[in-house]
Order: C-alpha cells, then sequence, then structure tokens
C-alpha cells in the first residue's frame, strides 16, 4: 500500500497505475483454500447411539482439528496484513467532506469500537478458544484410549 497523496490525472493515467498496482500485488495474494459446504453429518466421525457414550474416530477428528488450525493460521496472516495495509495514513481530498469521510471510514475499519478488524480479532479470540477446547478434547481422549489399552493388556 501506498504512504503517499498521488494525483491521477486522467483516465490514462488510472489505468497505467491500476496496472502497477495489478503487478505488484501478483505475487502477494494469499491463498484461500476450498472450503466444502456444510453436510449436517459433521466432519469428525462422531457417534452418539444409546445415550450413554461418545464415539469418536481420532484420526478424522485430528484431521479436522489440523483443518482447522490451518485455516486460522491463513485468517490471522490475512488480519495482520490488513494491520499492515491499514495503518498507512489515507491523504485527504480538497472536497468539503472529505474528513468526515476519512474519520467515518477510520472507524468502521478500526481495532476499537465496533470496526471491522475489531470484530475479525473477537472471532479470531473465539476461534483461538475453540481449537485449544478441541486440541483437550483430543488429548483426554487419546489418553483414555491408551489408558484402556494398557488396562486390556494386563487381562
Amino acid at each position: 500500500m501506498w504512504g503517499m497523496v498521488v494525483r491521477v490525472r486522467g483516465v490514462e493515467d488510472a489505468r497505467r497505475m491500476r496496472e502497477e498496482l495489478r503487478d505488484e500485488r501478483h505475487g502477494e495474494a494469499a491463498v484461500t483454500p476450498a472450503v466444502a459446504a456444510p453436510t449436517g453429518a459433521g466432519a469428525a466421525g462422531v457417534v452418539a447411539e444409546g445415550g450413554d457414550r461418545i464415539e469418536l474416530d481420532l484420526d478424522s477428528f485430528t484431521r479436522a482439528v489440523s483443518d482447522l488450525d490451518r485455516l486460522h493460521a491463513v485468517l490471522t496472516e490475512l488480519l495482520a496484513r490488513s494491520d499492515r495495509e491499514m495503518d498507512q495514513p489515507l491523504g485527504d481530498g480538497k472536497g468539503p467532506v472529505a474528513l468526515n469521510m476519512r474519520k467515518a471510514f477510520g472507524l468502521r475499519g478500526d481495532v476499537v469500537g465496533g470496526g471491522v478488524r475489531a470484530a475479525l480479532r473477537s472471532y479470531v479470540k473465539e476461534l483461538t478458544e475453540l481449537r485449544e477446547a478441541l486440541h483437550q478434547v483430543g488429548e483426554t481422549h487419546r489418553a483414555e484410549d491408551e489408558q484402556v489399552e494398557r488396562m486390556l493388556r494386563r487381562l
């Protein structure tokens, strides 16, 4: 993102600048992975029959948590990138509403209050808490399985 004010002198100048920006950004775009539509069946093979137990396919669960970790990393990088780009000052225009527009844009994109970045940070925090809980569930189930295996070998 440019940190200076640039004057556009006409349509051809704007097209030239657009091409320059396109060339600069060509290699920087983050690759967003494809995410399948929800099936309603869950992705971890959880079966709750009989009401007194839950069976968990630990391999499937681990893969789902790994996918969530990878997507969390992508989201975190995109948020960090937006922080770097949004921290660049916007030059005020010459019109009578330029200052008010800059303030409004700053509020909507800001990290405080009701800004977009504040909402994204809140979502990332919730996602982090969910990931930590899922990691704990996986470790608990793994420890339970290992304990049962040890007990069965003693028989």
